[in-house]
């Protein structure tokens, strides 16, 4: 997935939800901007939920589906 096109997703102003579908089939759905976070180029993701935290590659992530 490009890096530019993940970031135009996280950056919707007002933030809309979105779920991430990597190409292991797991998915992270970002409800929540507090879900999302990533250094300034965007060259990882990290999935922020209740109580776990995960480091995404962008170039593991097959499909991004709006909620």
């Amino acid at each position: 997935m490009k890096v530019a096109e993940i970031q135009s997703w996280a950056e919707r102003q007002p933030f809309r939800p979105f779920t991430v579908r990597l190409n292991n089939g797991a998915r992270y759905t970002f409800g929540d901007p507090r879900n999302f976070g990533a250094p300034r180029d965007y060259r990882v993701i990290v999935y922020f939920g209740a109580s776990e935290l995960v480091v995404i590659d962008p170039d593991s992530i097959a499909e991004i589906i709006q909620n």
